[in-house]
């Protein structure tokens, strides 16, 4: 897999097969244009599809994880979620809202080889420089981290909780001066297109927790054995930069000992990311607002934000795979269409993104709403998360579910906006949507409680993305979305096909005891069989419609599987 990712971007001669299977895609998609154009779109799928695979790994190594770190309970997962969020909060501020926004479309501009020993003067500037911050972030951390996550963060848990929250926030705060720097050298690799690597690499983070979660299942608190969690955070950041070696490699990026800030690349990136750090100081805010409020809701706390978190992971699952993966896949061709104004190729590979996210994010919605309880019961239902446990995570998922079409519109748009060079107008959509957030979440977190904040999160989210959309047509012209809307009709078509046989097959099975969800038989059974079913309806539903997009999917699938 690496292998292939590493050429991705090297013209080659092609077989006599891969000139067939170019062939075929010609002939489904659209006979009128010619094959160069057709090319270029089916790389990008095959792309994309590879960043999906390496996401794919990631979030089943994600879910093996939460898996894990149900079995000790809330009363460790509670603090261990808290102790996260400040390390993330300030990942995103420092490295993470850079990438789409400012590295990848700066990158790509020196992307060619002429320019890769000033691209490494580069990005080694912006490592070395995030280094010094990360360290400088952690050392004032550790001394406040006391007051912050004791009074501010924690809330309402319970007190014999908050001093292994507060122990576990110092370690983890650590591995932001590690995590950081993967951040810039995995944007780097993607603005070449080496995507394999890059794309798997952020699984060896959840490797590292689940060693962690093992340490402290077997020896607990005995010789400081919960600690393993935090420990296992950074276990895992420095496991990530050891597995982009080989591509940094490949690309001949080696360390540069180096703090160049006045070169005009680096100046640019700045430039860019302004308003998005303004932008992510904001929602720092809102992310400690959100902790806040989820410490303070109705019932048992630390059970509630365990609901929340094991939720999000669910929910990052489709989002890793199909929105993450198509907007880092075709942000590099956005970047270089914007730049040569090639405006018909942009807004073609944009509309490509769309319908192939649309396809795979609306069903993969149905599908969690509808065997929320099944999947939530198999995969957390152990150990210390009990059915009580269990039965809240599923009405957060069910309220996060219902964001993940508007999430990877949302997401794609955001990107062409960044491909763009323009930063600040999703950043001004953000801000009137955490007030939409407010709006929802202030007024009935104490009655409604923790629905009521995963319901505000879904608002704002799915704002964002409508918004965007309407503003992308004020500024750069229509999409021609409307020659769209019969392939959407089949995908939602297929989509209520899908519902229905799933939810069907739970009321069938669930009259018997062999199905039962209080047993991990039943749960295994239901999960596989109305999941399995609901998959081959969905597909066959697609291919017998012949969406044009599962096609291009298909094939591309089949070439990374050297299936040509």
């Amino acid at each position: 897999m690496e292998e292939q990712a590493g050429i991705a971007h090297v013209p080659n001669p092609k077989t006599v097969e891969e000139e067939t299977a170019d062939q075929e895609i010609v002939e489904i998609v659209e006979t009128a244009e010619a094959e160069p154009e057709h090319s270029k779109r089916g790389q990008l799928v095959k792309s994309a599809t590879l960043v999906m695979l390496g996401n794919l790994g990631s979030s089943v190594l994600g879910q093996l994880r939460q898996s894990a770190l149900a079995g000790l309970g809330t009363a460790i997962t509670g603090p261990f979620a808290t102790a996260l969020t400040p390390m993330q909060t300030f990942l995103d501020l420092l490295a993470n809202g850079t990438v789409s926004g400012a590295l990848i479309p700066t990158f790509t501009d020196y992307s060619e080889e002429e320019h890769q020993q000033e691209l490494r003067r580069i990005v080694y500037s912006l490592v070395n420089l995030l280094i010094l911050v990360s360290a400088v972030i952690a050392t004032i951390f550790v001394f406040i981290a006391p007051w912050f996550v004791g009074s501010v963060l924690t809330g309402n848990l319970a007190p014999n909780l908050k001093p292994l929250a507060i122990t576990f926030s110092q370690i983890i705060i650590c591995a932001l001066a590690v995590m950081g720097p993967f951040a810039i050298l995995q944007a780097v690799l993607y603005s070449r297109k080496e995507f394999g690597v890059a794309a798997f690499a952020a699984g060896a983070l959840h490797l590292g927790i689940i060693a962690g979660a093992a340490v402290t299942g077997w020896w607990g608190a005995n010789q400081f054995g919960h600690y393993g969690l935090a420990f296992g955070v950074i276990l895992g950041a420095l496991a990530q930069i050891a597995l982009l070696v080989p591509g940094l490699k490949r690309q001949k990026l080696p360390y540069m000992f180096v703090l160049d800030l006045k070169h005009p690349a680096i100046r640019r990136i700045f430039k860019l990311y302004a308003p998005l750090a303004l932008s992510y100081i904001v929602s720092m805010l809102f992310v400690f607002l959100d902790l806040g409020l989820q410490t303070r809701t109705p019932g048992n706390p630390s059970a509630n934000l365990t609901a929340t978190k094991f939720a999000t992971t669910l929910i990052q699952f489709p989002g890793g795979l199909v929105a993450a993966a198509l907007s880092f896949a075709i942000l590099p061709t956005l970047s270089r269409y914007a730049t040569e104004n090639e405006d018909g190729h942009f807004k073609e590979t944009l509309m490509m993104g769309l319908r192939l996210g649309l396809l795979l994010m609306i069903p993969a919605a149905a599908g969690l709403i509808t065997l929320r309880y099944p999947i939530v019961s198999l995969l957390f239902e152990h150990g210390g998360f009990k059915s009580g446990d269990a039965n809240l995570t599923a009405i957060a998922l069910q309220y996060y579910a219902y964001q993940l079409p508007f999430l990877v519109v949302d997401q794609l748009i955001m990107f062409a906006f960044y491909a763009r060079k323009n930063t600040i107008v999703p950043v001004v959509v953000g801000f009137v949507c955490y007030g939409c957030y407010a709006l929802v979440a202030l007024p009935f977190y104490r009655t409604i409680g923790m629905p009521a904040l995963v319901f505000a999160n879904t608002v704002q989210n799915s704002l964002h993305g409508i918004i965007l959309v309407i503003l992308f047509y004020r500024f750069f012209g229509s999409l021609k979305i409307r020659s769209s809307l019969p392939a959407f009709a089949k995908i939602i078509a297929a989509t209520i096909a899908m519902v229905a046989v799933a939810w069907g097959l739970q009321a069938w099975m669930g009259q018997y005891d062999l199905f039962s969800l209080r047993t991990f038989q039943g749960q295994v059974l239901t999960t596989l069989i109305a999941g399995g079913a609901a998959v081959v309806v969905y597909f066959g539903g697609i291919l017998l419609l012949k969406v044009e997009e599962i096609a291009l999917l298909k094939q591309a699938v089949m070439a990374k599987l050297g299936k040509r």
